[in-house]
């Protein structure tokens, strides 16, 4: 039997891990935003992942009831203060508030019109870098459709874990778990904070709508007046450079200035939409 002396055990719990670690700060910029979770077991089974792997932001977008489903107090072992202050939300867009740089993570192949992805450890080099002084979102989908394409278009960024057969496909805890590791273990090392401040995605967003309106106000018609598609490629164009919130400002100095011109003139003139 192993005698354990008073020392053994009032000492921390991190102390008795075979791999100590100092926890980088960056880790406090990363969001892990889960949309329409399924499987309240899942739920805490990521909030176990957050903890463990040094990150604290947890957002779910319109979960299935889990608060008083004991599968995901059991699978958030360690961890249920994660799981009791994580954000519930009912639409993506209020999980992204704040969010300036979003990594999509997806296991199929995509539309092409979408960048092409990159691997978890490419990712989590970029997320760490990024998160030095930014916030960050880790975007996860459905364990049954994933992500939607329209979803992925929000991203700067599109990532997946490479496997060495198509099925089975991973469990969603799971790749929560291997970004998560990724991102700490890049973390690790020093990342010089991004020169540039990235807009926020919700801004990018409201910039996109004004685009598009202004576009339909001078009767530009996508094909088969298609402006959903339009507008995934609009993201793309813009995509190609990263943005910033002063980029951002300039451009919508031009669209929207453009849009009121022409609402003046309409009324000057006395012309009404159809």
């Amino acid at each position: 039997m192993t005698k354990h002396t008073s020392d053994t055990l009032h000492r921390p719990a991190e102390s008795f891990r075979a791999l100590q670690v100092d926890v980088p700060k960056n880790l406090t910029n990363i969001r892990v935003i889960l949309f329409e979770p399924r499987e309240p077991g899942n739920i805490g089974s990521v909030a176990r992942v957050v903890k463990g792997m040094g990150l604290s932001e947890l957002y779910l977008v319109n979960p299935v009831p889990f608060q008083d489903v004991d599968a995901a107090w059991k699978m958030a072992h360690g961890a249920k203060d994660v799981l009791k202050n994580s954000i519930v939300v009912s639409e993506l867009k209020d999980a992204l508030d704040g969010v300036k740089y979003l990594v999509g993570t997806t296991h199929r192949r995509r539309d092409p019109r979408l960048p092409p992805p990159v691997t978890a450890r490419e990712a989590a080099n970029s997320v760490a870098s990024v998160s030095q002084n930014q916030s960050v979102g880790l975007l996860f989908g459905r364990e049954d459709f994933g992500l939607s394409t329209d979803q992925l278009s929000l991203c700067q960024l599109i990532a997946s874990v490479p496997m060495a057969t198509k099925n089975p496909s991973l469990n969603l805890a799971q790749a929560v778990q291997i970004f998560a590791y990724e991102v700490f273990i890049a973390s690790l090392d020093e990342h010089a904070p991004e020169n540039i401040t990235y807009a926020d995605i919700n801004a990018m967003e409201e910039f996109y709508e004004r685009v598009t309106r202004l576009l339909d106000k001078v009767g530009v018609v996508p094909y088969n007046q298609d402006w959903e598609t339009y507008l995934k490629s609009l993201r793309r164009v813009f995509s190609r450079a990263p943005l910033e919130e002063r980029d951002i400002a300039t451009l919508d100095m031009i669209f929207s200035t453009t849009y009121r011109h022409i609402v003046r003139l309409e009324d000057k003139l006395g012309i009404t939409e159809k």
